[in-house]
């Protein structure tokens, strides 16, 4: 009797999203909470941590850029780590890693060790974001990629929202000692769960090993609804020429796509974490209170939230080329204007809804777009280094905006000089020529 063959990829094209891959999509977004928490932990932090342990303001931009650092090497090291040995795996160590880090930096009283736990902090925050997102974007179909992606990125800034009303709530009770306990504790917590309940990618199964038919039965079992998946059914494995993951990006006419796909994530993750490191000391020192300065920062990361469904939604009818090209261009104009009318905090916080929608949502749209991008076997690897380059970008932003701060240039200029950035990055997505295209009429 001849031995029915799945196909795994079928499965998941042709059924709805079911509550399993819901379930997956609820762990990802929960690692990207986290991680959005105690990205911002140390920018939420900074003003009462520098006075305490007599850090000056132009100091801390060396702070902000470690973590940075390490984040670029988390996501360099751990891409092709979750190509290679399971996104699942990699998953489960980023988010121990950063962790415990983050629970350290509460006990530390030397400048010396903030700079290394924000480091160490920094390699498990990189190496979490693309695994998880990979992992999410194989449990679901394309027609489902972008929103699935928009949902599990709402975590981040649903943790930079979290972390700016916690902040404001202990920090002026506890210490700022206290938000780092918080923010430890919470992913350690989550660990032995994702260890039990966090499955591996049934794409990933597919294509690196013959022997886990087992596997993928029970996680068919749970996707499929048009027929029954016997226990002992057998799946289609999918061999792929095995190369280095990262020389893989350049090869079958990815080259440019891959070198714009860096260039703007390194210029929109240099504006963006200009705006996380340092929109709170900059308001406080142009005068505004702390209180003020840390509600902006939510502010904008509530434009950040609200923007990828929109966005998701702009691009199934336009396509991501103009939808992003577009973005990045009024992401520019609400840079600019924030430095403009820096007099009136209500405007300031109008603007930075704006720029959060633009910057920071823009960034969730440029992720869809990187996982669209590249096949599964190459898919952390290049979600991984696209994040990673852009970390760089990320590190340089913080410390050039320490040197504008240095140089007492004023608000204005910081706003003016990085809203440039933003109209390098809408040029280069312009001329990507792997885009999305439109999936509705």
């Amino acid at each position: 009797m001849n031995e029915k063959v799945l196909d795994m990829a079928a499965i998941i094209e042709e059924n709805p999203l079911g509550v399993f891959q819901r379930l997956v999509m609820f762990f990802c977004a929960l690692i990207i909470i986290f991680d959005g928490f105690d990205v911002l932990a140390i920018a939420f932090a900074a003003p009462n941590l520098s006075e305490e342990l007599n850090i000056p303001k132009s100091e801390l931009g060396y702070v902000f850029s470690a973590g940075l650092f390490g984040m670029m090497l988390g996501a360099l090291i751990m891409g092709p780590v979750g190509d290679k040995l399971g996104r699942r795996s990699a998953v489960i160590l980023s988010v121990f890693t950063f962790g415990l880090c983050t629970l350290l930096t509460g006990f530390i009283d030397h400048y010396n060790d903030l700079v290394l736990l924000r480091f160490l902090t920094g390699l498990g925050l990189g190496g979490a974001l693309p695994n998880a997102m990979a992992l999410m974007t194989e449990y679901v179909s394309t027609r489902h990629r972008n929103i699935a992606i928009a949902v599990i990125f709402l975590g981040m800034p649903i943790g930079g929202i979290s972390g700016g009303l916690v902040a404001s709530e202990i920090i002026p009770v506890y210490g700022w000692e206290s938000l780092f306990y918080v923010g430890g504790i919470m992913p350690l917590l989550l660990v032995p769960v994702l260890m039990f309940a966090l499955p591996e990618s049934p794409r990933f199964l597919i294509e690196h090993d013959d022997d886990n038919d087992a596997v993928l039965c029970r996680i068919a079992k749970k996707i499929e609804r048009r027929f029954d998946v016997e226990p002992d059914s057998k799946f289609q494995h999918h061999a792929v020429e095995k190369h280095f993951p990262v020389k893989a990006l350049f090869m079958d006419g990815r080259q440019t796509d891959t070198l714009l796909i860096w260039l703007v994530f390194f210029f929109n993750l240099m504006v963006a974490y200009f705006l996380y490191s340092w929109v709170p000391t900059l308001l406080v020192e142009a005068g505004y209170q702390l209180d003020d300065a840390t509600k902006t920062v939510v502010v904008l990361n509530v434009g950040g939230a609200v923007a990828p469904f929109i966005l998701a939604r702009l691009i199934a009818h336009w396509g991501s080329k103009i939808v992003l090209t577009i973005c990045f261009i009024l992401g520019a104009i609400s840079m600019m204007a924030v430095g403009q009318f820096g007099s009136s905090i209500n405007m300031v916080m109008i603007l930075s809804f704006f720029a959060g929608f633009f910057i920071v949502g823009g960034q969730v749209s440029l992720n869809a777009l990187s996982s669209y991008m590249y096949p599964t076997h190459i898919r952390s690897t290049g979600v991984g280094w696209a994040l990673g380059i852009g970390r760089v970008g990320s590190i340089v932003g913080p410390l050039l905006a320490g040197a504008l701060v240095a140089a007492a240039l004023g608000l204005n200029i910081n706003f003016i000089v990085f809203g440039g950035f933003c109209l390098i990055t809408s040029a280069a997505v312009f001329f990507i020529k792997n885009h999305e295209k439109p999936t509705k009429p």
